[in-house]
């Protein structure tokens, strides 16, 4: 049986680069769900830290990616996986800031699990729903599973629902003086990125569709 062509190996490469950057970004979700159900501070400070790493992967895939389309002109579907492929790297990589986002102001409003529980509470039902999101999406990618990836959008709906609570949350609270004001602005801030996290994860999926069917789903 006859090696793999240069070119194979060099999208092998790149398949490779793109899973280990979904499984970091995927360590660092892991990382904010358990520091946020343990008031884990070390655990959320290791997020901060640890998300130079996705930075640096996404380059790496980036440079990668875009070689190999001036080295290989691709065609087909080896183009529409290129576009994919840069196109899912820098959805990752917004997904890691996203998750660092959170992280660091989780630190810097630990005061808020005493203050303001129910806020405490909604943010670790977000943090698990927009993960349950994310798990799918890249699930859908890894395997090429269009079926799976379509189911992605309607989960995003939970998640939706729960940022509409977290600013009811801030709002009634805020009014009957029961939390203070900038403490508030930072749970939206908080509900507002997390909400991020699961749309950026429907864009994967929808980019799974158009890598394997070459259909766009976007503003459908």
């Amino acid at each position: 049986m006859p090696g793999k062509s240069a070119g194979e190996r060099e999208l092998q490469n790149i398949s490779g680069k793109l899973e280990e950057l979904m499984q970091i970004v995927m360590q660092q979700f892991i990382g904010l769900k358990r520091g946020l159900e343990g008031a884990d501070f070390a655990l959320l400070k290791k997020i901060v830290t640890d998300d130079e790493k996705v930075d640096a992967i996404e380059l790496d895939l980036d440079d990668l990616s875009m070689m190999f389309v001036a080295n290989r002109a691709p065609i087909g579907s080896s183009l529409r996986f290129m576009f994919g492929a840069i196109d899912v790297a820098s959805a990752l990589e917004r997904i890691g800031d996203c998750i660092e986002y959170v992280a660091r102001h989780l630190i810097n409003t630990q005061e808020m699990r005493k203050e303001c529980p129910d806020a405490w509470h909604l943010l670790q039902d977000m943090v698990i729903k927009s993960f349950a999101v994310y798990e799918r999406a890249i699930a859908s990618l890894s395997n090429k599973d269009v079926p799976l990836a379509k189911t992605v959008p309607a989960m995003d709906d939970l998640v939706d629902g729960l940022q509409d609570q977290g600013y009811k949350l801030v709002i009634d609270k805020v009014r009957k003086n029961q939390l203070d004001v900038e403490l508030g602005i930072h749970i939206i801030l908080m509900v507002n990125k997390l909400e991020s996290i699961a749309d950026i994860s429907c864009h994967i999926a929808q980019t799974v569709v158009y890598i394997v069917e070459d259909k766009r789903m976007r503003h459908q």
